[in-house]
């Protein structure tokens, strides 16, 4: 016997002589995924704001070769500028004045910095389970990383295009996500469950399995009561 050769109605024999454990199967890992989602699992919020980086460079008075270049400098260095915004020497000061427990590796991994090709205009999210925190951390960097630039850069200066926000949803764990994901979970354990009693079943329900045994079948024998 093989899923291939299923007979129909076997399978909903199955289906009704299980019917309980086929609707308690999803129903109690969606359950157990919203339960866990909801009520244990740490959520997190992020904050974001976007900065600019440009040159101090004017296009003016003959200078617009300068400046054109400047910018083609400053694109080729964005990967540079990536890591100064995670640097110690940021981290270091975001960290001494919000009076921050965690180390510059645990924030650095709280910090994700997002650039399209070719563009100089960077987003600084941070995530955290405080919103106000998250928020507050973006700030600092950026305003740090405003400071200490064009310091360590000549001819460049950050813009701050957006402030950090406050979120006010939390972004993790995506409860719907985790739900439906255990749903689907759920209904393939029911797949699984309903194929192995078909496929060991130890009993002859009709004549395809006389077939399949290569058995011959002689004739009925009617159920007296």
């Amino acid at each position: 016997m093989n899923l291939k050769t299923m007979e129909l109605s076997v399978v909903l024999k199955i289906i009704k002589n299980n019917i309980w454990w086929l609707i308690a199967i999803p129903t109690v890992s969606v359950a157990l995924a919203f339960s866990i989602s909801k009520y244990y699992i740490q959520p997190m919020y992020t904050s974001s704001a976007q900065i600019f980086i440009t040159t101090n460079v004017k296009s003016e008075d003959g200078k617009s070769a300068v400046y054109s270049e400047q910018l083609k400098a400053n694109i080729q260095l964005a990967n540079t500028f990536n890591t100064i915004l995670k640097s110690s020497r940021t981290l270091g000061k975001v960290r001494s004045e919000l009076q921050l427990d965690e180390t510059d590796e645990a924030l650095s991994k709280k910090i994700n910095i997002q650039s399209d090709k070719d563009s100089l205009v960077f987003k600084v999210s941070v995530e955290d389970r405080e919103p106000n925190r998250a928020r507050a951390i973006v700030n600092k960097i950026t305003a740090t990383y405003k400071e200490d630039l064009p310091q360590l850069v000549d001819n460049n200066k950050v813009i701050i295009l957006e402030p950090a926000n406050l979120p006010l949803e939390p972004t993790s764990p995506n409860i719907l996500l985790n739900t439906l994901i255990a749903f689907v979970l759920g209904m393939i354990a029911n797949f699984i469950f309903v194929s192995s009693i078909y496929l060991f079943r130890d009993h002859i329900e009709g004549e395809s399995d006389l077939s399949e045994l290569s058995l011959k079948f002689v004739g009925d024998i009617p159920l007296i009561k």
